[in-house]
């Protein structure tokens, strides 16, 4: 633009001026200022939209970063539910490790007391063999000593 345009702002106030003096000029130098105006209107549109993009930009990264400041609360929470589920993990392995201790211990011991139990049951049965064993041949010999006699009586009666 020339020195000749009046400063922005102030066209409105100086109306009949302005008019006045773009119908002095020749209209190859209206059609240059009307041009040299274009092209500054635009310059500043250009200039405008590329602040709004800077502005969206600016805005989506603060979003961004506000969201991974809240993304990275959210997986801090997360990490620490994950250590809080593994320690709980560990402590439920080792429960049930002590309880299947427990159990073998347990089958064990009952197999021990089993086996002390049918231990002595058998030395009580062997020995109520043994004391049966001596009845019969008590009652053996008692069984002979009867037939004998039977048989001394025969003889002592047919005779």
């Amino acid at each position: 633009m020339t020195d000749s345009n009046p400063p922005q702002g102030l066209g409105e106030e100086e109306g009949p001026d302005l008019a006045t003096r773009l119908s002095d000029m020749s209209p190859e130098r209206l059609a240059e200022e009307v041009i040299s105006v274009w092209e500054e209107v635009l310059r500043v549109e250009g200039e405008l939209a590329t602040a709004r993009q800077r502005g969206r930009a600016l805005e989506m990264e603060l979003d961004a970063r506000e969201s991974s400041g809240s993304n990275r609360a959210r997986v801090a929470e997360l990490e620490e539910a994950l250590r809080v589920a593994d320690s709980r993990i560990s402590q439920m392995e080792a429960l049930l490790e002590n309880e299947r201790v427990r159990r073998a211990d347990i089958e064990v011991g009952g197999e021990r007391g089993r086996l002390v139990e049918l231990q002595d049951e058998n030395a009580r049965l062997l020995r109520s063999e043994e004391e049966h064993v001596m009845l019969i041949l008590d009652m053996e010999a008692q069984l002979e000593r009867l037939v004998d006699e039977v048989e001394n009586l025969r003889r002592g009666s047919s005779q």
